[in-house]
């Protein structure tokens, strides 16, 4: 054995060979390109969409798609240098140039899978209902389509009605040689079925007329009118909307119909337009996403309506808007309070101002003095 003295020395040796370890200049990072191990680069295929916010068992529902292709090349390809824009067939049908061949970061047409999940489920837990043919994508490119995918009956096992959630999946059958496959798979997207024949239900949305209206004014309203129901309006069923004035907030006997503007061509239905993910205010949510939009959804109608004049008498009345006011389609679902977006017009006027209408008299006194003759502001 040796002795303690020894031992002792030669542990102090060691420690005084490791000290400042942490002084010690740490090797630069080192990331490998994206290379393939056949040596050239691939594609990269990502998805995601968005969904019509409600639908039907055994109905169809319409999804916005997005397919992106996030491969690029990492290596210099001589004969794929030439923009695809640029490549043109020649008289013997071969491309020109003639060197030209595609890049290998480039996804050839691959399917789509799409599977219903229950709400808080894994993709394991559920059923595909629908297999779509996805375009070929250049390397560093994204392509985005709408389709109409038709729902089973109620697969056994899942809730009758309530939320479910719908799975995108790119290049099911990997047809397309990937870098990556993990990836391939969409956010949850959220959509609402019922268990009930698909209804339509027309609702008003947007009423724009001018602030301050009196009695016998001249307006020309500007009316959005959306289908929330899953079932869509043919296209040869005309839809009469009407601007009506009532004494009360509703349309009752004592209601008076100013002017009917009809829509044709028909009214798709909600499970035909494609929305955000919704939050838990379902109803609240469809309501806020089909108004104030850059683009009209397609499930809304605009109404840019004509001159019409408002009733001279009485003093103090209600303007609003009432669909299919003589009861021709017999939908089932109309509003408890059919004068919707009510608006109320009222004699006489606080500011002295003249009419708030699209047609008026000059005004013939000089500023600041109104028609009325009272100075505005501080005199």
């Amino acid at each position: 054995m040796l002795p303690r003295d020894y031992l002792r020395a030669r542990h102090d040796r060691r420690a005084r060979r490791r000290t400042d370890l942490t002084a010690l200049e740490a090797l630069e990072e080192r990331q490998l390109m994206a290379y393939s191990s056949l040596g050239f680069s691939l594609s990269d295929l990502q998805i995601s969409g968005q969904s019509a916010p409600t639908a039907n068992w055994g109905g169809t529902v319409t999804l916005k798609i997005t397919v992106q292709n996030t491969g690029a090349s990492t290596i210099v390809e001589p004969l794929s240098l030439v923009p695809s824009q640029q490549i043109q067939n020649g008289p013997d049908g071969l491309p020109v140039p003639p060197y030209e061949l595609p890049s290998s970061s480039d996804a050839i047409g691959t399917q789509i899978g799409v599977y219903l999940v229950p709400n808080g489920r894994s993709l394991s837990r559920g059923v595909k209902v629908a297999s779509i043919a996805a375009p070929a994508l250049l390397q560093n490119s994204l392509d985005q389509f709408e389709t109409d995918v038709t729902l089973p009956s109620r697969p056994q096992g899942f809730p009758a009605d309530g939320r479910f959630t719908i799975r995108l999946v790119a290049n099911e059958n990997r047809t397309a040689l990937e870098s990556n496959y993990r990836n391939n798979v969409s956010p949850p997207i959220s959509v609402r079925i019922f268990n009930t024949p698909a209804t339509a239900a027309l609702r008003a949305i947007t009423l724009d007329l001018p602030a301050g209206l009196q009695p016998g004014d001249t307006v020309a309203p500007y009316i959005q009118i959306a289908n929330v129901g899953t079932a869509a309006i043919p296209a040869d069923t005309p839809v009469e909307v009407a601007l009506v004035a009532s004494t009360t907030p509703d349309f009752n006997l004592g209601s008076s119909i100013i002017s009917v503007y009809t829509v044709r061509g028909g009214i798709l239905g909600t499970n035909s337009t494609p929305l955000p993910t919704l939050g838990h205010h379902f109803r609240r949510s469809i309501a806020a996403n089909l108004k104030g939009n850059i683009t009209t959804p397609s499930n809304v109608v605009t109404i840019r309506g004509g001159n019409a004049t408002l009733p001279a008498s009485p003093d103090k009345y209600y303007v609003g808007v009432v669909i299919d006011p003589y009861n021709k389609l017999n939908l089932t679902n109309q509003p408890t309070d059919r004068l919707e977006l009510s608006q109320l017009v009222q004699g006489g006027s606080l500011s002295g101002l003249g009419s708030s209408g699209v047609v008026s008299t000059a005004n013939t006194g000089l500023f600041p003095n109104p028609p009325d003759g009272v100075p505005i502001g501080i005199v």
